[in-house]
């Protein structure tokens, strides 16, 4: 176990390097000028702008940017934005956030959607495993911005159960939850299918019928033996969407005025702010790569079949 760990971990190395490259790479071959605005309507002096591109080193070939770049990575220095801020500032405020919003959306995804499935995949073919099915498929048919934008109106303006917006300064759990249930709605029914298609075909197999013949009760025989290998895919998905979470709730942090990471990659890109993208990319992927880890462990204690040796 510790072996593959290791080993792991250093594949981790090169995956964070291409990541970062092909991301610094794309930010650098955006159109623009990063001076824009700088000095209001005006435009800037021969000298502001020579000191400029000197200390962001905007002259240098992107090899030479990239090297200089990982170099500071290394220190754990992740640079300036334009406006002199510290990137690693504004992440240890927006990545906290966005990770209890995330967090909160697979706790409410898990739960729901495991539990869903569960009770459709057992109960195949009556009313509630119809009534999931058609409700799954009209929660994926609607995009996250009108699911959104209806939790709002009804849930909060209208009948007012939660907060509207996330005021300022640091998010409640209260104030999360509606973000956090509009997030993870589509992929509560994905779940939900994911866990009741496995769960529908290993209760067919012939290992489920062996147990049962044996005396070993039907729900014993649900929860040890089917329900174990069924949530393999479950898992895999779920620890796949916990970083698509944290790096796609921009619709989400929008409506409900999250001070998110998604908004702030949102406003780096546009403002060609190539250490606030890469930084936050940076931190995005490894905390992918970790997870990813951690779900791979997870198969051997849901199937013993599964070895890390």
């Amino acid at each position: 176990m510790g072996t593959y760990i290791l080993r792991r971990l250093l594949q981790m190395i090169p995956v964070i390097l291409g990541a970062t490259f092909l991301i610094f790479a794309m930010v650098f071959a955006l159109p623009g000028d990063p001076l824009a605005g700088k000095c209001g309507e005006r435009p800037c002096s021969a000298a502001y702008r020579a000191a400029f591109t000197e200390k962001y080193n905007l002259n240098d070939p992107l090899l030479v940017q990239y090297g200089k770049y990982v170099g500071k990575l290394a220190t754990g220095d992740f640079g300036e934005t334009y406006n002199q801020i510290k990137v690693s500032d504004q992440l240890k405020q927006r990545y906290p956030v966005t990770a209890k919003l995330a967090l909160m959306a697979i706790l409410f995804e898990t739960l729901i959607g495991i539990v869903a499935g569960v009770l459709t995949g057992v109960r195949r073919g009556g009313f509630l495993d119809n009534l999931v099915l058609v409700s799954t498929l009209v929660v994926i048919s609607i995009p996250v911005f009108v699911i959104g934008g209806l939790a709002q109106y009804f849930l909060g303006v209208k009948w007012g159960l939660f907060p509207v917006t996330v005021t300022s300064g640091e998010a409640t759990v209260y104030q999360l939850l509606l973000p956090a249930m509009v997030l993870g709605s589509l992929s509560v029914a994905y779940v939900a299918r994911l866990t009741r298609t496995n769960l529908v075909e290993n209760l067919r197999s012939d290992y489920v019928r062996t147990a049962i013949s044996k005396g070993l009760t039907k729900r014993r025989a649900i929860g040890l033996h089917a329900l174990r290998n069924s949530l393999i895919p479950v898992v895999t998905f779920i620890g796949f969407d916990f970083g698509a979470l944290l790096g796609g709730a921009i619709v989400t942090e929008s409506i409900f005025n999250i001070p998110g990471i998604g908004g702030y990659i949102f406003r780096s890109i546009r403002s060609r702010d190539g250490a606030s993208v890469v930084g936050a990319v940076t931190v995005l992927v490894i905390v992918y790569l970790v997870v990813n880890l951690i779900v791979d462990l997870l198969y051997g204690l849901l199937d013993p079949r599964i070895s890390h040796d």
